[in-house]
């Protein structure tokens, strides 16, 4: 016989009491706060996924793009998270994560304002200059994540040690290559070159 009730408790069960007191949270009800917040500590994946305001925020705007489209809406989610992999790596700062996750939200708005100024054909000229600046905005935003990735990349990057900096190979000149240089373009040759006949 086992001493210890919990293991004894069918994961299903434990399953259905969770998404219930989910619902009741959800709800508003505050006589759940205590044991909603045992059962956040000890299902860590719960509060990271369903606090995560970004990934709700891009679940949002592709539910916004693909509207009734299941096909598209879930390619759009494995295209957002094939970027966020090609992007990152397994070696990346919390910084460059979240600018990872930045740029492929700006990426999918971007290309959401690209589709709704591409289908506006037939749009009075008040809506299409709203799209335009929606476009506009969004385009910036995308590349200022870009741009600070890439400024955040290369402040993490270690600079090279003096050691380092001393093993790296070194291109060569030859005496004549160098002389070339003195002399503007032209090899010294005969008496400017220091040679008598």
């Amino acid at each position: 016989m086992n001493s210890n009730p919990q293991a004894e408790v069918d994961p299903r069960q434990q399953e259905d009491e969770l998404a219930r007191l989910v619902g009741r949270a959800e709800r508003g009800d505050l006589t759940v706060l205590p044991a909603l917040r045992e059962a956040l500590a000890a299902n860590p994946d719960l509060w990271q996924t369903y606090g995560d305001l970004a990934l709700q925020a891009e679940g949002a705007l592709v539910r916004v793009a693909a509207g009734s489209n299941l096909l598209l809406a879930e390619s759009l989610l494995l295209k957002l998270r094939a970027l966020k992999a090609e992007l990152g790596g397994d070696g990346d700062s919390p910084l460059e994560r979240l600018l990872i996750a930045r740029v492929a939200a700006t990426w999918l708005q971007t290309a959401y304002f690209d589709g709704l100024v591409a289908q506006a054909g037939g749009a009075g000229e008040a809506r299409l200059k709203v799209l335009r600046q929606q476009q506009d905005a969004a385009h910036r935003r995308h590349l200022a994540g870009i741009k600070q990735l890439a400024l955040i990349r290369k402040l993490l990057r270690p600079a090279p040690s003096p050691l380092e900096l001393l093993r790296a190979p070194v291109g060569e000149t030859s005496p004549s290559t160098a002389a070339t240089r003195r002399a503007g373009g032209l090899p010294r040759c005969g008496a400017a070159a220091g040679v008598e006949n």
